[in-house]
């Protein structure tokens, strides 16, 4: 058995198997492999088990179950094998069926499953195996089989998932009605992505990935979804050393909050600094700068002229303080609290065009995507992290909250590649793409769901940003805008966006997984529904 963090969609999983079958590890092999590590996983998540009932389909999944459950007879346990939908389909599966006949273990065929009389074979099991439908499976599942999977929950028997709770998507993480609620899914290769997201993930109960013996050179013709790993995150931060100062680390600007949310640019200012940042100034309305001197006399404050309500205005002294405090800044976050009104959305309008001259990264969270969404066109290409959740995610892409709901993986990708920014798709199992890289982040708990949240997750990635991009800014274009020496001027271009792409999209992985392990570390602290969002900038400090 082995773990790892990739995340397959099922057309990647069955390339994988292709790729694997040419190695020479042929179908029969994988599904032997996978039914043996399947029985061994049995063994070992439930050793005081005796009886044990498999659920099989008539596709491949069904036959890793039937060869599972060849080897727990092997082992000396009680096994029954239950096939509501008939015989297997395939070849390879049948012929684990013929072995599974020849062992004598029992086989319920269609019709007798449903039966009065054999409701006892329920009652008996002490583990159900659940391997009536695989990865491919969508839409919903046929009644009968719902009913079964309905009545196994109310028995309240522990249930093992073979590969993906049946009546889940493998893609897209949706659910049909009837899905088999399992506490554990053993999956074969690489977690399925559409496990990763709800409400499938919390059908899946705990997840362990068993080896089929996939050759890792398969792996690495493939473009897989990864999870987020601290390890990553650890090797991604800037290192310092003893004779480092200041401006070494970033001066970020945070343009967020309003009289009436003074809190936003709080949160995200002092998330901001928590995450190393060497230097901050804050752009806000005079009450919630107030309110932040008090909190946070580290940062650099820079007071805004506001309307009657508090909202930030568009006027010729604003655009006059914002463009100069705009120079020089590695990194510029734009929208928290900032409220959305017409002068807003032209203000942001003027900012996002104005850090074209020096190619700042621009960080839009909250009312900043709002005020975006509808000129997107105006989203700076290549330099650009956008933080919606799912709601802020709609109105960017014109299509309601359920649609995206439905399929969050496509609809980050998807406004990605109409922006050309990094998208940080906020939920459970937060998404981090640029249309063709993408990171799952698997951390994280319900405490977190409060007003202020985002704003700590903003504050933390642009301080990620703006230490990642200070050395690019020093060398690359600030003090040498005209790359010279041996290396051709449009390769030398050319590896400078890479570089700087690069910088981004980890910037973007670190903070997710920072903010996530952050809020995980507060819940371990105090009951869930006490965390505050203020509480996880201060669990940063036990993290690293």
């Amino acid at each position: 058995m082995y773990e790892n963090d990739y995340l397959v969609t099922p057309e990647q999983m069955r390339t994988l198997e292709q790729l694997t079958d040419q190695a020479g590890i042929s179908y029969a092999q994988m599904m032997e492999n996978a039914g043996k590590a399947l029985a061994e996983i049995l063994l070992e998540e439930y050793p005081d088990k005796d009886n044990f009932l498999f659920l099989a389909g008539t596709g491949n999944n069904g036959g890793d179950c039937l060869v599972a459950a060849f080897y727990l007879k092997q082992a000396g346990k009680q096994v029954e094998i239950a096939m509501p939908l008939g015989e297997p389909k395939t070849e390879i599966s049948q012929n684990a069926y013929q072995r599974v006949l020849k062992s004598q273990i029992p086989v319920l065929m269609e019709d007798q499953v449903y039966t009065i009389e054999n409701e006892s074979n329920f009652k008996t099991a002490e583990i159900i195996i659940d391997g009536l439908f695989g990865i491919g499976f969508h839409g919903e599942l046929p009644k009968k089989i719902g009913n079964i999977l309905d009545r196994l929950f109310f028995e309240k028997i522990p249930i093992v998932a073979c590969d993906i709770p049946s009546g889940g998507d493998g893609l897209t993480g949706q659910v049909s009605t009837g899905t088999c609620l399992a506490d554990l899914t053993v999956t074969f290769g690489a977690e399925k992505i559409g496990m990763s997201q709800y409400p499938l993930r919390e059908y899946c109960g705990k997840i362990r990935v068993a080896d089929i013996e996939i050759p890792k050179s398969a792996f690495h013709r493939i473009n897989f979804a990864k999870c987020l790993t601290m390890k990553y995150v650890r090797n991604t931060l800037p290192k310092r050393k003893p004779a480092d100062y200041k401006n070494k680390f970033g001066h970020a600007l945070v343009i967020a909050g309003s009289s009436r949310m003074r809190g936003a640019c709080v949160l995200a200012s002092m998330a901001c600094m928590r995450s190393g940042v060497g230097l901050l100034t804050c752009a806000s309305a005079e009450q919630a700068l107030s309110a932040l001197s008090v909190r946070m006399p580290e940062c650099m404050c820079l007071p805004l002229e506001t309307d009657s309500d508090g909202f930030f205005l568009n006027s010729k002294g604003n655009q006059d303080l914002l463009k100069s405090a705009m120079q020089n800044k590695s990194a510029i976050l734009i929208g928290c609290g900032m409220g959305v009104t017409e002068q807003t959305r032209e203000l942001l309008k003027f900012l996002l065009a104005e850090s074209e001259s020096n190619k700042c990264p621009v960080i839009l969270d909250a009312d900043g995507l709002n005020a975006i969404a509808s000129c997107i066109e105006y989203i700076p290409e290549g330099r650009t992290i956008l933080t919606p959740h799912s709601g802020e995610a709609a109105k960017l892409l014109g299509i309601s909250t359920e649609e995206v709901q439905k399929d969050r993986i496509a609809s980050a990708k998807k406004l990605a590649e109409i922006t050309g920014a990094i998208v940080i798709l906020k939920g459970a199992g937060t998404i981090i793409t640029d249309g063709e890289q993408m990171f799952v982040c698997n951390a994280g708990n319900p405490g977190m769901a409060r007003a202020g949240s985002g704003d700590v997750l903003a504050g933390i990635v642009t301080a990620l940003v703006a230490q990642s991009m200070q050395s690019f800014f020093d060398i690359n274009i600030r003090s040498n805008p005209e790359p010279a020496g041996m290396i051709d001027h449009e390769i030398a271009k050319y590896y400078e966006k890479q570089i700087y792409h690069r910088n981004l999209i980890n910037a973007a992985y670190a903070g997710v997984k920072l903010h996530a392990v952050a809020g995980d570390r507060t819940a371990e602290k105090m009951p869930m529904p006490y965390m505050l969002p203020q509480d996880m900038i201060d669990s940063l400090q036990d993290i690293l």
